[in-house]
């Protein structure tokens, strides 16, 4: 009956080009309640635009509470990866899973999973199936900044599972073998899957803006695949399409996103494209503290710099471990400008109210879990967070304390 599906499909689309925007709400109510069966449609070529834009509409407006999961099928999927994990890792991949799970689709989830697994006959998929594939793959980074911006933490766990799954290197496989990364094509990325372009997908189009949105999400982790994994062949042309097509208008997004930002109260924060640098001060009691963020025009292939040394009023170890925080947290946490230096002003908040920073990372609250120094070693009395005591436990070798080195025996405060 293809005549038929095609024909019903075809009166779906056009309903969702012309009133998509204006009953926005039920299609959110109907995404919300057959969001895996969304995820299975994008694999068909007859359905996968409407499943796309009705998954869309999910990933842009869900909320913590959009899905029903049931965790112990979530978390029995995932349960082979914590064979061999100590107690610690195991814990906090759980929570990372579960974190995910109440806004990922469970389909959304097997289906990064799987990928991940059967790297090596990928290629032998066929057209309509790898297509599936990067249109799932821009669903979930899309659903991961709706989560972000409700909470940052949100985005460390989304960004952990991801990682823990293997299929972003899958991912830009596909993507880069379906595109010739640019040469001669359309000015606008995006404009490939909104509402109003045709009721189908461009291959080719599509695998650019998965480029584009992976580098834009989750730089650390392509930063990391650009230097381990990504081919030879395509690196100088990855580099260039980085540089020419992604960073400026990254940056530019950004930027934005900062302008619309009500979050910062009195700290300033002003960038430009031109110099790649955003700028934020902030007054605290009688000191003026700045922040330069320097973002090189290969970011996230390079790493980004940090200055404070225009903060006034304060000793140069406080500010210098300021910048070595916001570049973890950019550099190695797949974090964006603007949480970066939300996390930072928090941090300040707490350092004047009296709350000393943990030694390990330099922050007084935990970059991933926003957490306060909660473990005290009983013989030097100084206060670490969980993850990273254990962490440095780990790369040790050794149970003993980060700054007396004396064998660990410390209490939960």
């Amino acid at each position: 009956h293809h005549s038929v599906s095609s024909a019903w499909t075809d009166k779906f689309s056009s309903l969702l080009r012309t009133k998509g925007k204006k009953f926005r709400s039920m299609f959110l109510q109907a995404a919300k309640t057959c969001s895996n069966e969304l995820v299975d449609c994008l694999n068909s070529p007859q359905k996968r635009w409407c499943a796309f834009q009705i998954l869309d509409v999910f990933a842009t407006d869900a909320d913590e509470d959009s899905l029903e999961t049931d965790d112990s099928i979530v978390q029995q999927q995932f349960a082979a990866w914590k064979v061999g994990m100590d107690d610690e890792e195991a814990v906090e991949l759980e929570d990372d899973i579960r974190a995910t799970a109440s806004w990922l689709p469970a389909k959304l989830m097997s289906l990064l999973k799987s990928m991940g697994e059967r790297a090596s006959s990928v290629e032998h998929e066929d057209k309509d199936t790898l297509v599936g594939y990067l249109l799932a793959w821009i669903t979930c980074l899309n659903i991961m900044d709706t989560a972000g911006s409700a909470d940052m933490r949100n985005r460390s766990s989304v960004g952990a599972f991801i990682k823990k799954t293997n299929a972003l290197g899958v991912i830009m496989e596909i993507a880069l073998s379906e595109t010739d990364l640019g040469e001669g094509d359309k000015e606008d990325i995006f404009g490939c899957t909104e509402l109003d372009t045709s009721t189908d997908f461009v291959a080719s189009e599509v695998a650019l803006l998965v480029l584009f949105r992976t580098v834009e999400a989750l730089p650390t982790l392509v930063k990391t695949w650009f230097n381990d994994d990504c081919p030879k062949y395509w690196q100088q042309k990855f580099s260039t399409f980085v540089e020419k097509r992604v960073a400026p208008a990254t940056l530019q997004r950004e930027l934005d996103r900062i302008k619309k930002a009500t979050c910062f109260d009195e700290m300033a924060v002003n960038g430009s494209c031109a110099s790649r640098e955003v700028v934020a001060t902030y007054q605290q009691d009688e000191c003026q503290l700045s922040v330069m963020i320097r973002i090189p025009p290969t970011f996230p292939l390079r790493n980004v710099e940090v200055d404070c040394q225009k903060t006034l009023g304060i000793p140069s170890s406080r500010w210098r471990r300021w910048a070595l925080q916001i570049m973890l947290m950019l550099n190695n946490q797949d974090g964006n400008v603007l949480e970066a230096l939300l996390l930072w002003k928090q941090n300040v908040d707490k350092e004047f109210d009296g709350v000393e920073p943990c030694p390990v990372c330099y922050s007084v609250l935990c970059i991933k879990t926003h957490a306060m120094p909660n473990l005290e070693c009983k013989t030097c009395n100084n206060r670490f967070h969980t993850t990273c005591l254990y962490k440095w436990f780990q790369s040790s070798g050794k149970s003993q304390c980060v700054l007396c080195q004396q064998p660990w025996s410390g209490t939960k405060v």
